[in-house]
């Protein structure tokens, strides 16, 4: 459990500087109805009927204080909880989870309009895998994972206090490889939902502020932790090392491109078990350029990048890699980050850092 707390910290802080700039809030409540995605043919043997969930949510509608709430149409910020009856009681059992929420309107509309939403958090899963009872339960390893939940939905008012909406959600739990097996749980679920306005306040519109956004560097320095098959093996660390060249694009968006290395302890093993003996830095080194885009919304900034190893003698897991970087502005150099590392879409696993920016 203390390999996700540093995630679950990141959301709170996030979400305390945001509420900071709101006034009026809501309380959202939705039932859904959906299933676990087959992304690989032995998640199939486990899946028995269709997924149950509900979801309850807590947001607060951001004001035009600081220049970026205008900027992206007002969101909403908040917390939510949800929970997944996954089908097969006896081997996948419940998932649920909290996360930090925020959602983003589409269109202008008040009345009528889409949003989009995106939450990062901490889930539970009662039933994982073990080799006694339960070796067919291949999606998670663990208990606690991390959970990413997304979706867009489709408001419509029917008072002045409440709303109903209705959409589409995805919810993904992971541990990040810090012990396997670790397929993941992947859930696609329609929703229906009703909204309660406890407090209603108008926006407060001001003359839109154009944010002075300029080229920088940034150094990122993070750790993980990570498991290799067979389950029951031995945690590994993991040292990161990233340097990032960034350009934003107008008030939103940035590109980035850079430089990273990692030294994964793991990889001695991974050779190992292909009767590969080797030494020296060769052995734990790789080292990779990369771009990306990303969105800034206030402090904080995500990042999707794709890169490609040039340095990988063994060519362990392929010449390609993603990385999904969550950065929090602790002030105006300093910044703590949450990384998701993969291959192929297949999870390596979590970093944890902190990085600095010139």
């Amino acid at each position: 459990m203390k390999r996700i707390h540093p995630l679950l910290f990141l959301n709170l802080i996030a979400i305390a500087g945001f509420s900071q700039t709101t006034k009026s809030w809501a309380i959202n409540a939705k039932l859904g109805d959906g299933f676990i995605v087959a992304h690989r043919p032995s998640v199939v043997q486990v899946l028995q009927k269709h997924c149950r969930s509900f979801e309850l949510d807590y947001t607060l509608k951001t004001q035009s204080r600081k220049g970026w709430e205008e900027l992206y149409n007002f969101p909403e910020i908040g917390f939510g909880y949800q929970y997944f009856n996954l089908g097969n009681p006896s081997e996948l059992g419940i998932a649920q989870g909290i996360f930090g929420l925020i959602n983003f309107k589409l269109t202008n509309h008040n009345s009528n309009f889409l949003h989009s939403h995106i939450g990062l958090g901490i889930g539970y899963v009662t039933k994982t895998f073990n080799t006694i009872d339960n070796y067919k339960t291949l999606l998670v390893g663990s208990k606690i994972n991390a959970t990413i939940t997304t979706g867009i939905e489709y408001n419509f008012n029917l008072s002045k206090k409440t709303e109903i909406t209705t959409g589409i959600n995805f919810t993904h739990y992971s541990n990040g490889s810090s012990k396997v097996p670790n397929m993941g749980i992947n859930l696609a679920f329609i929703n229906v939902g009703l909204i309660y306005k406890i407090i209603s306040t108008p926006v407060i519109y001001k003359e839109a502020i154009t944010l002075q956004r300029e080229k920088y560097f940034e150094v990122l320095i993070a750790g993980a932790v990570k498991q290799i098959y067979p389950p029951n093996s031995p945690t590994y660390g993991v040292a990161i090392l990233t340097a990032d060249y960034i350009k934003p694009i107008k008030n939103k968006s940035l590109i980035t491109t850079g430089f990273d290395a990692y030294v994964d302890g793991s990889h001695k093993n991974y050779l190992l078990q292909d009767s590969l003996f080797t030494s020296g830095i060769g052995s734990v080194l790789r080292s990779g350029i990369h771009i990306g885009y990303g969105l800034s919304v206030g402090k904080c900034t995500g990042i999707l990048e794709a890169g490609y190893y040039f340095y990988n003698p063994h060519e362990i897991d392929g010449l390609i890699f993603n990385t999904l970087s969550f950065r929090y502005h602790i002030n105006n150099h300093l910044f703590a980050c949450f990384n998701l590392k993969a291959h192929y879409g297949r999870a390596d696993y979590f970093q944890y850092g902190f990085g600095y920016h010139f």
